[in-house]
């Protein structure tokens, strides 16, 4: 996310950023945190909120309780459903162990169904350069090595970007800035 911030920086977009752990951090804890933080460091200045992954659905879960709304919201390669990898990880011990709560929750239907819908304006920017072949859990679905394209879709009452790109780096991706800078240039 540094890269990222660090170019819209250089746009005239103020970038700050906020930090979590998910290995030692409930994810209710973390969504309390997000949210006093934010209005905290808000001035009542129009802003934007770009979250990757679990960034994305921290910034979901709390965006009811903002004082000030943002004006975008940015979902980097952020889970909208259960992953198509649900099944092949969920009992994994190297990956309960360095996600703990907040990777169950992702694996988990009734987590998605509980988790608010945002109320303002968001783009869902999903990698689609993953692996693709029929053996593969995804198949040859678009996909960004962790989710499909469709398990970060929201639904038709939202945008949604593809770029080619993987989840570990869609931040990275010129293409991920260009979309971002053009949305925020129209806000």
């Amino acid at each position: 996310m540094r890269l990222l911030g660090f170019r819209l920086g250089r746009l005239g977009h103020p970038v700050q950023y906020f930090r979590y752990y998910t290995r030692s951090e409930t994810f209710e804890g973390i969504v309390n945190r997000f949210v006093q933080w934010v209005n905290t460091v808000n001035d009542g200045q129009p802003y934007a909120i770009v979250g990757h992954s679990m960034g994305g659905l921290i910034a979901r879960a709390g965006l009811p309780l903002l004082k000030n709304l943002p004006v975008h919201l940015f979902l980097l390669a952020s889970p909208n459903r259960p992953p198509k990898l649900a099944p092949y990880v969920q009992n994994n011990f190297l990956y309960r162990y360095l996600t703990t709560d907040c990777g169950q929750l992702v694996l988990n239907s009734n987590f998605y169904q509980k988790l608010p819908l945002p109320n303002i304006p968001a783009t869902v920017i999903a990698g689609s350069a993953g692996p693709r072949a029929g053996w593969l859990p995804y198949g040859f679905e678009p996909n960004d090595g962790a989710l499909s394209v469709q398990d970060t879709s929201m639904g038709d009452d939202y945008e949604l970007i593809q770029v080619p790109s993987i989840h570990t780096f869609i931040m990275n991706s010129k293409l991920t800035l260009h979309y971002i800078e053009q949305i925020l240039n129209q806000s």
